[in-house]
């Protein structure tokens, strides 16, 4: 049935992403509650079940208002230590937050859900019914509740109308103060707030044990806030903060600590905006022209200087152009960057879903989480990552029995990490439970008729690992909900080549499985060495080459039929790119012109490389990829195109792909 609330078009998206935030931070900070039930955490948790309360009160939805409370209340209990951690409270509060997703897809898509709030509204309740005579919503509290030890602070505050549901700004100006001591008095009230009026002036009355620095800091990182007054005194001035507290007394070195990890003073470089991700997308594009237009321009200066030395003006500006193209590029990449938390942050709570279901013990431990990637690679990514997370709880992790019987603790460990490396992404999901059976692997791959005895024979333990990517392989002894079908990791493979990554597994038996995923930044604008063979260009991208050397034919030798060369004591294989494209060539063998030196470009994925034999390298260039579009279709051996300086067409290849073409 369609349902209507006090929400426009334009504020609905704030509306949408804000309780996504929150939803977020109670899935990852429940399943930490009954290990880590710090005060901070606590605290948290609490702040998020409320922000959503009063969200959903003022745009109407009272099954939402009423299912927050519920949970704001057991959270209340945790926070004052009425209630104490435990299973029953994390599974009650865990399906509330399930229930909130529901409901907030209401409010999205204007219609209402069969889902029942009842029984999750009652799971809540029964938790908190000792305190049911206590008033756990009351955000005003009676001048009798006043610690004698607090001071009372009066706080003004100024919020742009103009700016999109300024009543949400002014109930997270509400919330900020509850959460740093208790309000005597406030303008607007709550119930003019809840109402959803615009407000343009805040005002309140709070005592606090907080210092101004900390008061300062909390309400400076609310967005949309112009103006802020301590006891008169500014600390916040259209947007930017412009007065701090005076520094304590040396001998205060608790404050002195306090104040030293306070981010009072930063709104003015972490404020942000939500923007429009057709037009980030469309900015690029813009952005890769004009470096397209700057390597013509550097091509045609080369050709000038050839003609006439006296250049050094054009050089000039051609050389301030690169500089602000170049700084335009990084710019507009760093825009696009998001940190990898927006995947990462919802695996806690899949991990812990997924052991209960497995009846399994086991800690999810993530590092790295403020690493920036490109937006269109964390899409990409995804899948590859619940493919991995899934087969470590599944197969990885042994059961709290199995592990006790090996001298391990009964919880399992399963980490997931991200780091950048020499302009790289590198992504590791690493568990320590059984490792890899590598005969087994190697028997399954033998009865699916994937190898033969002989082959599997000669595999080593690395090789016989990579068996693990071909489709219908797997270890697993009984078939799950989870895995154990022989797919998925075949789709981790396939996903991860298509974005011009790699995947690398290591494991040992009885310790342990680590999967390193190896990524570019961008998918955007590509590094890339040009080669030209038989007039063609071709673009490899730089982020798969380990090295490029100059072949002498009579180097070649041939095993099995296929060319190789020896590189520093190890078999090289050889693959011509004028014989894999079937370009025209006028003689020679192997695509080498006869009687004179070509060009090896040495690609690695994974474990495994091949050297390119190209005629000639052209250099290195940032190379705007475009998709290859509808009418040519998927090249094998081809992942896209670029167009160079010239006017010129550079053919992007895919690495992965002319593994495959060479039967590598």
């Amino acid at each position: 049935m369609e349902i209507f609330f006090e929400i426009s078009q334009e504020e609905l998206p704030i509306f949408l992403a804000e309780v996504d935030e929150h939803l977020q931070n109670l899935d990852n900070g429940l399943i930490h509650l009954e290990q880590e039930a710090d005060d901070e955490l606590v605290q948290s948790l609490f702040r998020s079940a409320h922000t959503i309360k009063g969200m959903a009160g003022m745009i109407g939805h009272q099954r939402m208002t009423n299912l927050t409370h519920a949970l704001e209340t057991a959270l209340d209990g945790v926070r004052k230590s009425e209630i104490r951690p435990s299973p029953q409270l994390t599974k009650a509060c865990l399906t509330a937050v399930d229930s909130l997703r529901v409901l907030r897809d209401e409010v999205k898509e204007s219609r209402t859900s069969n889902i029942d709030i009842a029984a999750a509204v009652d799971s809540l309740n029964m938790l908190t019914a000792p305190r049911a005579d206590e008033s756990a919503s009351s955000l005003v509290a009676s001048p009798a509740a006043i610690q004698p030890a607090m001071r009372p602070v009066h706080v003004q505050a100024k919020i742009d109308t103009k700016s999109m549901a300024s009543a949400a700004r002014a109930f997270q100006l509400m919330m900020a103060l509850q959460d740093m001591g208790q309000i005597i008095t406030m303008q607007p009230t709550q119930e003019q707030i809840e109402a959803a009026k615009i407000v343009g002036e805040f005002s309140a009355v709070v005592t606090t044990g907080q210092t101004d620095a900390e008061i300062g800091a909390a309400l400076c990182k609310i967005s949309s806030v112009d103006e802020v007054l301590l006891n008169g005194i500014p600390v916040l001035s259209a947007g930017v903060a412009v007065a701090k507290p005076q520094p304590p007394a040396p001998e205060d070195a608790a404050f002195v600590e306090r104040r030293s990890h306070s981010p009072f003073g930063r709104r003015s470089s972490d404020m942000t905006i939500r923007m429009n991700v057709q037009r980030l997308d469309n900015l690029v594009n813009l952005v890769g022209e004009l470096i397209t237009d700057r390597n013509q321009l550097k091509r045609i200066h080369s050709r000038l200087s050839r003609i006439n030395s006296n250049y050094d003006r054009i050089l000039e500006t051609l050389t301030h152009l690169g500089r602000i193209t170049d700084e335009l590029q990084a710019e507009v990449m760093r825009i696009r960057m998001l940190p990898i938390s927006s995947v990462f942050g919802k695996f806690p709570r899949m991990a812990h879903d997924m052991a209960q279901k497995v009846g399994k013990q086991i800690d999810l431990q993530i590092h790295g989480e403020k690493t920036e990637m490109d937006r269109s690679m964390l899409e990409e990514i995804n899948d590859p990552l619940i493919h991995l997370l899934r087969n470590a709880v599944d197969h990885g992790i042994e059961s709290a029995e199995g592990r006790l019987a090996a001298g391990k603790p009964p919880r399992g460990q399963i980490t997931l990490a991200a780091r950048h490396e020499q302009g790289r992404i590198i992504l590791t999901v690493e568990d320590d439970g059984g490792g890899i059976d590598a005969e087994r692997l190697r028997e399954n791959a033998v009865q699916k008729g994937l190898i033969t005895t002989e082959e599997a024979a000669s595999l080593s333990e690395e090789k016989t690992f990579d068996l693990m990517f071909l489709s219908g392989i797997s270890t697993a002894r009984k078939i799950t909900d989870l895995s154990g079908r022989g797919v998925g990791l075949d789709i981790v493979h396939n996903n991860i080549q298509r974005i011009n990554g790699s995947i690398q597994i290591e494991s040992r038996r009885g310790v342990g499985t680590r999967f390193q995923i190896t990524l570019p930044l961008t998918l955007a604008i590509v590094p890339a060495l040009l080669v030209k063979v038989c007039d063609t260009i071709f673009a490899v991208p730089l982020v798969m080459i380990t090295e490029t050397f100059r072949l002498d034919p009579q180097a070649i030798q041939h095993v099995y039929q296929k060319p190789v060369t020896m590189l520093r004591e190890s078999v090289l294989s050889l693959v011509s790119l004028t014989e894999i494209f079937n370009l025209s060539q006028s003689n020679g063998m192997g695509g080498l012109p006869v009687g004179t030196y070509a060009y090896v470009v040495v690609v690695q994925s994974g474990r495994q490389r091949i050297g390119l034999i190209v005629d000639s390298l052209v250099g290195e260039e940032d190379v705007v990829v475009k998709p290859l579009g509808g009418l040519v279709g998927d090249l094998p051996g081809i992942s896209s195109a670029a167009i160079l300086g010239e006017g010129q067409v550079a053919l992007i290849v895919d690495v992965f792909g002319l593994f495959k073409l060479a039967g590598i």
